[in-house]
């Protein structure tokens, strides 16, 4: 509990939430580093062509997770959102829709 205090703190008072893109699986890592070399390859051969069709096996090897993290920092612990912050803030952003709505006139 002491780390979600900190992490709070951080991210509500100077440091903006990091969410990546994608993580790779350790099984893929070697084939990740591995297309990216054939990608300078056709990089270097102006094979655009094949560079497209390289990082776009590359990307598919990507997994979304819902994870946050305050730093790049090697150490640094990712939080799982968990699916009840994502309803919460599903409610608070339905809320403010309706409540700006209301302000408006009701159009």
């Amino acid at each position: 509990m002491k780390f979600l205090a900190k992490l709070r703190h951080a991210l509500a008072h100077r440091i903006p939430l990091y969410i990546p893109p994608y993580v790779i699986r350790d099984a893929d890592v070697a084939a990740y580093h591995e297309l990216a070399g054939k990608m300078n390859d056709a990089i270097k051969a102006q094979d655009l062509s094949a560079y497209d069709a390289l990082s776009a096996e590359r990307l598919s090897l990507g997994r979304f997770q819902p994870w946050i993290s305050q730093s790049f920092a090697k150490g640094a612990k990712p939080v799982v959102f968990r699916p009840q912050m994502l309803s919460d803030f599903k409610t608070i952003e339905e809320l403010g829709r309706k409540m700006l709505e209301e302000l408006s006139g009701g159009s």
